[in-house]
């Protein structure tokens, strides 16, 4: 009987053992379990922190070489507006304001253009106030103003005869012409009625324009003062 207990009792002793292992390898089975699925996620976590990051910095990297090349592309368009305005006022470097004035009026007035092709002069004469409108009429009436008057060389180049107003535009007086004529063929009795009315009639106001500067330059070289 107490060999039948005994055995009994080892049977059972072994089964609770048997049992406490199985609970306990369960139990380490599980917790390695754990520790690999958070070992995952970490590392997962990980990643995704450095694609981040680096996506970032992609970003800062692009909007820099973005800015640089503004940057760049400012500073060359910027060299190249100073460089063609360097040429432009360079054409002109030679000439006083007064030659480049007389110049831009007539390639904008003048009856004879297209840089004056067949004409190697252009006559400037500055009338100041008080002089007569027809120098060989004794009965003139005289400019209340400064003029200038502007000649081809031949009298079907025409002539331009203006005052400056000191704004960028100028006074045109229309009715005077390219020569007056000869007394001995003309009338002159009435030469005070007609020379007024040359400087009263038909004045006409001109905005001079701004134009290419070597074409400028290439009349301002052609210009010769006359008396």
């Amino acid at each position: 009987m107490k060999k039948l207990t005994l055995a009994s009792v080892t049977i059972t002793l072994s089964l609770i053992l048997v049992g406490c292992n199985s609970d306990t390898s369960e139990g380490s089975n599980n917790t390695q379990s754990d520790n690999t699925d958070n070992q995952a996620k970490t590392e997962e976590k990980n990643k995704d922190d450095a694609a981040i990051e680096e996506s970032k910095n992609n970003e800062v990297t692009n909007d820099d070489k973005t800015e640089a090349s503004r940057e760049d592309n400012t500073n060359k368009n910027e060299s190249e507006e100073k460089q063609t305005k360097n040429n432009k006022e360079s054409y002109l470097a030679d000439f006083s304001s007064k030659e480049i004035e007389y110049a831009r009026i007539w390639e904008q007035l003048g009856p004879m253009k297209n840089n004056m092709k067949g004409m190697d002069t252009l006559y400037v004469k500055e009338i100041p106030k008080g002089s007569k409108v027809n120098p060989q009429a004794e009965n003139s009436a005289v400019y209340q103003e400064d003029v200038v008057k502007l000649e081809a060389p031949i009298k079907a180049g025409g002539s331009v005869t203006y005052s400056s107003n000191g704004d960028g535009t100028i006074n045109v007086y229309n009715k005077v012409p390219y020569r007056w004529a000869d007394s001995q063929m003309s009338d002159y009795s009435n030469m005070d009625e007609v020379t007024k009315k040359a400087i009263e009639e038909n004045i006409e106001t001109v905005d001079v324009k701004p134009t290419d500067n070597k074409t400028i330059a290439e009349l301002a070289s052609k210009i010769e003062y006359s008396k």
